[in-house]
């Protein structure tokens, strides 16, 4: 029989036994693995993916990204993780805003953070998402990527070959959602054209959240709507989906010609799209720098649309008042300012009435417009230097 000797108990007079050389030759548990990121170029992560017959995982970061910092802390050092995505696929992090990042943002139209992609070796996207993910989410985001029937490339080809069966287009549309796929809006709008009542609590939820074309049926069936909508959402979230669509199709859409954006107004806007249309039309004329149809269109709107807006009055004469010669037009800017100053007397609006008669001729009215204009300056404690010019002017 083998006996092993105890180990003597240290005393205060007695060295410790040098174990501690010996314990640093046993074996320890290996430290957890997670996701390990390559260090080399998209080419050659690529090249990789292609000789060891895998796809690509792309983690598209930027450097002020909360959810990105979150994912790098939490979940990719995470044992179950790393054991999965490390077996199937070869892994990268770019930030989007440097380097080769910028690229390759650009060509897979990378804008919401993180964006975790899936491409195969000659870089078409096979799968993609956007947001935190925790581990088993990231998981079951890895395995439906590595599914050649329920990837997004998958869900593409086949709604390129014409599915439109409802199941379908509702997981098609599912996929395209959680990756902030702007292509949404019109697997929705596809989608809707399949159901025969569009107020059912489901289609209203999908109409609130996808629908991004004011021509489509959907948005036309918000619109006739309203009411149920409100009463569903709130009238302030309703408001803002109607200015939302309006607004980014009309970003959208740069080609859209000033007949076609009056239309759309008046599509969006049924009941004061009109005013809002004559008001685009005015501030189209101005930024094109086109001064007869801007005064022309300015008079024909305010002759339509009355304002009582001191300062939008005010800052209309004053424009006139430097861009305008014809004296019918200045005449209709003194009306202008000259209401302005009846809803509330300053010296910017004297001024600008000083400006105004100067232009049609008349000095004795624009000296006398221009000293009350330098009075009021001085009782509000404002600048007086452009109206002491224009006063020495007139001189």
């Amino acid at each position: 029989m083998i006996r092993i000797a105890p180990i003597a108990r240290p005393t205060a007079n007695r060295q410790l036994p040098l174990l501690l050389p010996l314990l640093l030759l046993l074996p320890s548990a290996a430290p957890a693995q997670g996701i390990q990121f390559e260090h080399t170029t998209w080419s050659e992560t690529l090249t990789k993916a292609k000789s060891e017959g895998k796809l690509v995982f792309l983690d598209a970061v930027t450097t002020w990204c909360g959810p990105c910092k979150m994912m790098s802390k939490e979940v990719f050092p995470d044992t179950a993780v790393g054991t999965f995505f490390n077996a199937h696929f070869v892994n990268i992090k770019l930030d989007m805003e440097h380097g080769e990042g910028i690229e390759i943002s650009s060509r897979y139209q990378i804008w919401v953070y993180p964006t975790l992609l899936f491409v195969d070796s000659t870089g078409e996207v096979q799968h993609r998402s956007a947001g935190f993910h925790n581990p088993q989410e990231l998981i079951a985001l890895g395995n439906t990527a590595l599914d050649p029937t329920r990837n997004l490339a998958a869900l593409e080809h086949q709604y390129a070959s014409g599915n439109r069966r409802r199941e379908f287009l509702l997981k098609y549309l599912e996929a395209k959602t959680l990756a902030f796929d702007p292509d949404a809006g019109q697997i929705a709008n596809d989608f809707l054209k399949t159901e025969d009542n569009l107020g059912t609590p489901e289609n209203m939820d999908l109409l609130m959240r996808h629908i991004d074309d004011p021509y489509s049926e959907g948005f036309q069936f918000l619109l006739k709507n309203r009411p149920v909508f409100e009463e569903k959402y709130g009238k302030r979230e309703v408001k803002a989906k109607i200015e939302s669509v309006f607004e980014d199709y009309l970003q959208s859409h740069p080609e859209l010609q000033l007949g076609e954006v009056q239309r759309l107004y008046g599509t969006v806007y049924p009941e004061g799209g009109e005013a809002m249309a004559s008001r685009y039309r005015l501030e189209y004329y101005y930024q094109k720098n086109d001064r007869e149809n801007f005064a022309r269109t300015a008079i024909e709107h305010y002759t339509r649309y009355p304002s009582d807006d001191p300062d939008e009055l005010n800052e209309m004469a004053a424009i006139f008042a430097e861009e305008v010669s014809d004296p019918a037009r200045l005449q209709t800017a003194l009306d202008w300012v000259e209401k302005a100053i009846s809803i509330q007397e300053t010296s910017y609006y004297q001024y600008t009435l000083a400006k105004v008669w100067l232009k049609i001729g008349k000095k004795k009215a624009a000296r006398k417009a221009a000293v009350r204009s330098l009075k009021l300056a001085e009782i509000e404690g404002e600048d007086t230097m452009l109206v002491e010019e224009l006063l020495d002017s007139l001189k």
